[in-house]
């Protein structure tokens, strides 16, 4: 009789826990969790035309995981070393998963412009950005009433009657002419075809102007002696950059970098070569660890917590801190004993 009790007792105890999980699954939480994630061969993912590959070692871009947490998922990651906790609206900026993931996408469109310029200078080609008038939609907010008038994607070449040749000057015309709660029509290009799209002005969070609620940059289109063609994959964001150009410079001067090497590296790279920094670099060391890398290129501002997981996990790899792409071309021959 005892021991039927007591098998009744686990049964239930187990379906309570089972209800209780099923419970938290769907209670959502303000968290996202950032997790280890892929890397990508760049011999896979970057072509020159008319480029030398190479087939002794191997450079590897690097990405994370980002996932909305509930609150059954927050109790894992709270006792997981390997994730990192951010509160969504830092990290998304008021986007909800789907907007951001686009944002991403947009991020990481640049990203690769970028880097075809910046590597192709840097293998000595004349290579520039032009930059084309007008702000780019990157994203449209949840908050604003942009939403379902404006796409990323769109051109904004004129707020009113106020012509616009760069981002900055959106938010200058926004201030100077209009008011809150007033319907501005937005001129607005998106594949050849111009359209203009009245839109009422709101208050949107940490902006002093009226605001419509979308994320702008400039439409800028790489010029380069050299057509490069990048796939990249359901991979976003832009800390690819760095590799991207490096994978070009490799390919147009023929210099093989990796020399029989695992190398992998991350940071968001500027037409002029600068190197900034970028997010979850903790996260990233693990990746590169699984991937067998040894060498890790990282920006200098990410540098002090990438080694800190490093020397946490024992892996012994070689993580050098660069501010450009000079510097980690010159780190890269280094410690692949390569001579330039």
């Amino acid at each position: 009789m005892t021991k039927r009790k007591s098998l009744k007792w686990i049964i239930w105890s187990f379906v309570i826990l089972i209800i209780a999980a099923i419970v938290l699954w769907f209670i959502p939480t303000p968290y996202i969790v950032v997790y280890p994630g892929v890397t990508g061969n760049l011999a896979q993912m970057v072509r020159v035309k008319g480029g030398k590959q190479h087939n002794k070692g191997q450079l590897f871009m690097v990405a994370v995981g980002i996932a909305r947490v509930n609150e059954l998922t927050y109790l894992g990651s709270r006792l997981d070393p390997n994730v990192e906790l951010l509160k969504a609206s830092y990290a998304m900026g008021g986007l909800n998963m789907k907007q951001y993931i686009q944002f991403n996408a947009n991020l990481m469109l640049n990203s690769k412009l970028t880097a075809e310029v910046a590597g192709e200078k840097l293998a000595g080609l004349h290579a520039y950005v032009k930059t084309v008038p007008g702000a780019l939609v990157l994203s449209v907010l949840k908050t604003g009433n942009a939403r379902g008038k404006l796409k990323p994607g769109d051109l904004i070449t004129k707020v009113g009657s106020y012509p616009v040749s760069s981002p900055k000057q959106v938010h200058g015309i926004m201030k100077k002419h209009f008011k809150f709660g007033e319907v501005v029509p937005f001129t607005v290009k998106y594949h050849h075809q111009t359209q203009v799209v009245p839109i009422r002005t709101t208050h949107i969070p940490h902006d002093s102007a009226p605001a419509i609620g979308v994320m702008i940059t400039s439409l800028t289109t790489p010029v380069v002696p050299r057509p490069v063609t990048i796939n990249s994959g359901n991979i976003g964001g832009p800390s690819a950059g760095m590799m991207f150009a490096l994978a070009i410079y490799s390919q147009i001067t023929g210099t093989n970098l990796a020399k029989g090497r695992n190398v992998a590296g991350t940071g968001e790279v500027t037409p002029s070569g600068k190197v900034l920094p970028i997010g979850g670099v903790a996260q990233k060391v693990i990746t590169v660890h699984r991937a067998g890398a040894t060498i890790f290129l990282c920006p200098k501002a990410n540098y002090a917590k990438a080694e800190a997981m490093n020397k946490k996990k024992g892996y012994g790899m070689k993580i050098y801190p660069v501010t450009n792409l000079t510097q980690a071309l010159h780190d890269l021959q280094k410690s692949t004993n390569q001579k330039a």
